[in-house]
């Protein structure tokens, strides 16, 4: 069996607009749709939900934010951290995965915030730690640009060992609530930190008891050589953004090589791989849509080449749409998916077509049980650990995957039928 994560954003900040089915008439500034979807996905018994985030409006192509603002790309945006209470309230059972930057929040802070989360959602929180990839974001916080790339993830190895300790500051006992004694809770079983690190400090302890997880599940999407070690150092859900499954072997190998350095096990580790199954009634209508993405307008692999530049810091305009981009051209920024775009020399305009979807190496359309086969085989061959399933929170589209891509998995035994436990680190580990 494997596991399936939904992936909230892509860069949308508007889900479903500007796609075909785009429901209308609903309020995007209601959490009532996220609401919806959520019920939707935890009836499919998807393990979580992962929304990203982005603190900009970006300019990055041609140095206008026209592009984006006009497609709903990364603006508007809601802070992810404020969807989690509304999503919890309109479900029991599915896990719910906010991006929080280690840039952008004091470590006493996202400590307390996530460990009330975790106590509010009753043990389905997880954090997806971010290092952040945009000076534009940087500067929305006062500060100059972002640290180097390597350097963040300094930082945030220490941010990391901090939240721990808070997390850890009450004993599981410490919490007496006897009303014969009158003591709610032992002061000899909350400790002080006096933590004093490189880049962060803390007195402590957190002012609230460990939540029912103890710490919120860790999620992490570094692909670079260093974004990797911090994964394999700290994660427990691990996003791979490779293709093919030798690629998707080789980086899950090489994940649980450095977790081994760390003294980690693999069955610690859940490495899920980005999907983004598109699903048809009939083979003639799936080959229909695959004919069709040899032709994408020139209007479609722009707006594709912005979004990527948003994560990238690229100026994808400046470059001609049938050449190669150019070799020097490097990023402070998301490191691992420039490389992986222009990979094997690609032009820009290939650029364009891969992150847009329209020209991925490893497509996943066809009817329900065509993709379900798919997908069996490539978990076959990698050895796990699942898909985190990519796409906007559009009625029709969840109901493709609720409806039908998830019933033909589990008519093959590769998905979970039902949630197994309270807890979503438990479901993560159940198998």
């Amino acid at each position: 069996m494997f596991h399936l994560g939904w992936f909230i954003g892509n860069g949308s900040g508007v889900q479903g607009w500007g796609e075909k089915g785009y429901p209308h008439g609903y309020d995007w500034t209601s959490p009532a749709h996220f609401q919806d979807m959520a019920r939707q996905l935890e009836r499919g018994c998807i393990d979580f939900i992962l929304p990203e985030d982005s603190a900009m409006v970006p300019d990055q192509y041609g140095g206008t934010s026209e592009i984006y603002l006009r497609d709903a790309a990364f603006a508007p945006k809601f802070d992810p951290a404020a969807l989690v209470p509304y999503i919890a309230m309109a479900t029991s059972r599915i896990g719910i995965i906010p991006t929080l930057s280690t840039v952008y929040y004091p470590p006493f802070l996202l400590a307390r915030l996530t460990s009330t989360l975790d106590h509010f959602t009753k043990g389905r929180l997880g954090w997806n730690v971010v290092t952040s990839t945009s000076d534009l974001g940087a500067r929305n916080y006062g500060l100059d640009g972002l640290p180097e790339h390597d350097l963040r993830y300094d930082m945030a190895d220490e941010f990391l060992e901090l939240c721990t300790k808070l997390w850890e500051s009450w004993d599981v006992d410490a919490i007496v609530a006897d009303e014969a004694t009158g003591v709610f809770a032992d002061h000899t079983k909350v400790h002080r930190l006096d933590f004093e690190g490189k880049w962060y400090r803390s007195q402590g302890p957190l002012n609230l008891p460990r939540s029912p997880q103890g710490r919120p599940v860790l999620a992490q999407a570094g692909n670079s050589g260093r974004g990797r070690e911090f994964a394999a150092h700290h994660a427990e859900v691990i996003m791979g953004q490779v293709s093919g499954s030798d690629a998707m072997k080789a980086f899950r190998n090489d994940i649980h090589e450095r977790a081994a350095a760390y003294g980690r096990s693999p069955a610690e580790i859940k490495v899920l791989f980005l999907a983004s199954p598109k699903i048809f009634d009939t083979r003639d209508e799936a080959d229909a849509y695959l004919r069709s993405m040899h032709s994408v307008a020139d209007h479609d692999v722009i707006a594709s080449l912005a979004r990527v530049g948003a994560i990238t810091g690229v100026d994808f305009s400046r470059y001609p749409l049938d050449e190669p981009l150019p070799e020097e051209i490097t990023t402070n920024g998301n490191q691992s998916t420039l490389a992986s775009v222009r990979s094997g020399g690609a032009t820009v305009r290939e650029i364009g077509l891969r992150w847009g979807h329209y020209a991925d190496p490893d497509p996943m359309v066809g009817t329900a049980e065509e993709v379900a086969d798919h997908m069996g085989e490539l978990m076959d061959a990698v050895g796990g650990d699942g898909f985190l399933l990519v796409g906007s929170l559009r009625p029709r589209y969840v109901i493709d995957i609720v409806d039908g891509l998830i019933p033909a998995l589990q008519r093959r035994g590769l998905v979970r039928t039902e949630y197994g436990h309270a807890h979503l680190r438990d479901n993560l580990m159940e198998f």
